[in-house]
């Protein structure tokens, strides 16, 4: 087994990423190893406002800062990034084959919802070049 050198924790604003946040503190602090939180921004390709796109922008400062403080106050050595693309490839890209992602899957087990979900969490584990811990 390979040496673990950085957990990377993929996020958005959920009580699910929160989760997931407090897991990967755990075991980065388990194997005294830094972790960085990520969150992607995809709004770009849909959102043509400046203004809106600063808003979201700030949204998701806050709430990486949040998820920061969690991790934090539980030991872990943490820094985050904001990150524009399409979620799936963009955590794909940012990993290398030494670190460990923990992301959380989000169940959405009803009807049209589930037919339609193109589950991040999945397509992370399927093109991943590295260990991936999902949390339900």
């Amino acid at each position: 087994m390979k040496d673990i050198k950085r957990i990377i924790i993929p996020v958005d604003n959920t009580e699910d990423s929160k989760e997931a946040v407090k897991q990967g503190a755990f075991f980065a602090k388990l194997l005294g190893i830094d972790a960085k939180i990520i969150t992607i921004n995809d709004t770009h390709q849909f959102i043509s406002s400046v203004v809106l796109e600063e808003k979201l922008k700030k949204e998701a400062s806050a709430f990486l800062e949040n998820f920061k403080k969690i991790a934090e106050d539980l030991g872990a050595n943490i820094e985050t990034q904001l990150i524009v693309g399409k979620p799936a490839e963009e955590i794909v890209k940012f990993a290398k084959d030494d670190d460990l992602i923990i992301i959380a899957h989000h169940d959405k087990s009803r009807g049209f919802d589930k037919v339609m979900e193109k589950s991040v969490s999945r397509d992370v584990v399927n093109n991943a070049p590295c260990s991936v811990l999902v949390i339900k």
